[in-house]
């Protein structure tokens, strides 16, 4: 790093010298492409600042102050300028990569409900443990302090769930509870356009919900409402 901070701090201040001597749009020009080579060699923006005051100090040496002081600071505002458009898109490069991960966990999720929801109605699994799982998935997938999920049955009754972040603290909201700060609500719709029930997600943990977290909790409804068709009709054909 001391070599590479080396080396830049002799470019930049040989590139300053040359545009405070004869100012003009090719001599400002190395400003910027100093800009984009602190990015490639990893310096920030305090060794670029620290940098620039050492090759003004010089300049000030031999020029006019006022001058001088004026004409640098043009040419330390385009290497920034350069510096700050790269870290931007570093930054969002950064954000993309995350966000692709972040698909390609939610899809595994969403794959593991499937595979949960079909083991419940195999085995001896009832309605009320497949809305148990579709509740506690839909909160981890979107990072909620809690999930509820609600299906309304055939004779006018309805069975609730809950799923929070913390196990022992399960438990349907009272009426009385503080309101939430955020919630994000997805329908259970039957094959027939029916809405028997609903999933719904209270604060998220950190930040807002997003699109994408509206997304994945429609998603993860659909599948949950055709586990709970299935489910009924298992029921159905038992009787």
């Amino acid at each position: 790093m001391s070599a590479r901070l080396d080396d830049f701090r002799g470019r930049y201040a040989a590139a300053l010298a040359a545009y405070l001597k004869a100012p003009g749009e090719e001599a400002l020009s190395a400003g910027y492409e100093l800009g984009r080579a602190a990015v490639a060699e990893e310096l920030g923006l305090l060794d670029l600042a620290a940098v620039h005051h050492e090759a003004l100090a010089a300049a000030l040496e031999t020029g006019e102050p006022v001058e001088t002081v004026d004409a640098a600071g043009d040419f330390f505002l385009e290497s920034l300028s350069a510096l700050e458009m790269f870290q931007r898109v570093l930054r969002d490069s950064r954000e993309r990569a995350l966000l692709e991960r972040k698909h390609a966990e939610m899809l595994r999720r969403l794959s593991s409900f499937l595979a949960d929801a079909s083991l419940a109605l195999d085995g001896t699994g009832s309605l009320e443990e497949i809305l148990q799982l579709a509740a506690e998935h839909a909160r981890e997938l979107v990072d909620a302090e809690r999930c509820c999920a609600r299906v309304r049955l055939a004779d006018g009754t309805a069975i609730d769930v809950v799923a929070t972040a913390e196990p022992e603290a399960d438990s349907l909201p009272e009426p009385s509870a503080q309101p939430a700060r955020s919630s994000l609500v997805a329908s259970l719709s039957a094959l027939d356009g029916r809405e028997i029930g609903l999933i719904q997600a209270f604060d998220k943990l950190e930040g807002d919900f997003s699109e994408l977290d509206e997304a994945v909790l429609v998603q993860l409804a659909q599948m949950a409402a055709a586990a709970v068709e299935r489910a009924q009709l298992y029921e159905a054909r038992r009787i």
